[in-house]
């Protein structure tokens, strides 16, 4: 959660969010792993399912897939220090190529404080480099 997100309550029943990013779109129309996240969410009372982003909104499953696919190579996000505010990394094929910071913000959703470029720089460095 950011400085700037006000807490949330926790008299909310399970599931509550203010704003329902579903409720006036055709799951249809996202990716097989983005509505079963949408289900599974669902299923367990959840917020609504948000997919992690980039600090400039990509979404980072759909950038990874098509560096991997691309370079022929496994991308992957990991906590170095899974406690709050720990350590986060790129990883190609395994190993390390960038460090970059998480946050949760109050949405639910989890943010990495890179962009879309620099997420791309980094594993075209490591596969190229």
């Amino acid at each position: 959660m950011s400085d700037g997100d006000p807490p949330r309550p926790a008299n909310l029943p399970p599931g509550f969010d203010d704003e329902s990013p579903y409720a006036d779109v055709d799951l249809a129309e996202f990716p097989e792993w983005w509505r079963r996240n949408v289900e599974e969410f669902r299923e367990h009372e959840m917020r609504p399912y948000r997919p992690p982003r980039l600090a400039d909104g990509t979404v980072t499953t759909e950038l990874i897939d098509r560096l991997e696919s691309t370079y022929d190579v496994e991308v992957r996000i990991r906590a170095v220090d899974p406690h709050e505010g720990g350590a986060w990394e790129i990883l190609v094929d395994d190993e390390a190529v960038r460090s970059i910071e998480r946050t949760r913000t109050e949405a639910g959703n989890t943010r990495y404080e890179i962009t879309a470029a620099a997420f791309e720089r980094a594993v075209t460095d490591a596969v190229t480099g």
